[in-house]
């Protein structure tokens, strides 16, 4: 699992928010189809004809059912139980947005559809706004005109975070028009890296079989503390994975300043 487990309110704070729409409002799921290959399958066999799933992959030129499986998609919310079921796989994955528009779900598939390729440094590769661990970064990356391409008329955009609750973006507003062939500053695309830094961190822990008790959230949290005391201090690249695993053994998430103060002393271990 990549966050906490999600809180047991999660849907019924969704169905609130269903519940509460305007006559002109919809409320739509964006699940990123790559943390449960093929689940929009499943949807689609449970849901009525109406909620057939958009799959944001589907204007993509290479696209088959490889790709179909694991494409961010869209799928109408209305609080209904046997959605509320399958929607429970989902819980420890980074892959839940839920968008509350007056667009169409054809509308809001092709506004969202537009970013799911970008260029930068005249490369072209897959946004990954879907992932909610990206996408707070992401949207912070972008300019006042890109966020309003990507969310349009959206009144509401909420995701769920690390620590498994409802989390919400500050969004535009406006009707802006889709975007062509969306672009990124190299400054932008290096916040982007810099954000998801931790995250490969915790990937190598992985790797190595290293493991914690404390919930995903916190040891992330961790990991972004020790990274900067780490880039502060000019430590090795090569020496990162040590320090914040031992970064994470001494639980200095609230005390920057004590990690400082050992920093050298931990270093010297290494020299």
């Amino acid at each position: 699992m990549l966050t906490d487990p999600f809180t047991p309110q999660w849907i019924t704070w969704l169905d609130a928010q269903a519940a509460g729409l305007q006559d002109t409002q919809q409320l739509y799921l964006l699940l990123d189809g790559v943390f449960i290959p093929g689940l929009y399958r499943t949807m689609q066999r449970k849901m009525a004809p109406d909620q057939k799933p958009t799959l944001l992959f589907e204007a993509l030129p290479s696209c088959n059912d490889k790709t179909r499986d694991v494409s961010p998609f869209l799928l109408a919310y209305r609080g209904q139980p046997q959605l509320s079921k399958l929607l429970s796989a989902c819980s420890g994955w980074p892959m839940v947005s839920a968008i509350v528009t007056t667009e169409s779900a054809e509308q809001l598939g092709r506004r969202l559809a537009a970013w799911c390729v970008v260029e930068a440094d005249s490369q072209r590769f897959n946004f990954r706004f879907p992932d909610t661990r990206r996408l707070p970064g992401i949207f912070n990356a972008l300019t006042g005109e890109q966020r309003a391409m990507l969310c349009g008329p959206a009144s509401t955009w909420f995701y769920i975070g690390r620590n498994g609750d409802w989390a919400t973006l500050d969004v535009p507003q406006v009707m802006a028009p889709l975007a062509e062939s969306p672009t990124l500053e190299a400054g932008q695309f290096g916040v982007m890296v810099d954000d998801s830094e931790a995250d490969g961190m915790l990937a190598r822990f992985d790797y190595r079989g290293l493991q914690w008790q404390q919930p995903h959230s916190t040891i992330h949290a961790l990991v972004q503390q020790g990274l900067k005391v780490a880039a502060h201090n000019q430590l090795d690249s090569d020496l990162w994975l040590d320090w914040c695993a031992a970064y994470i053994d001494q639980s200095l998430l609230t005390d920057t300043a004590e990690a400082a103060r050992q920093f050298p002393q931990w270093k010297a271990q290494y020299q």
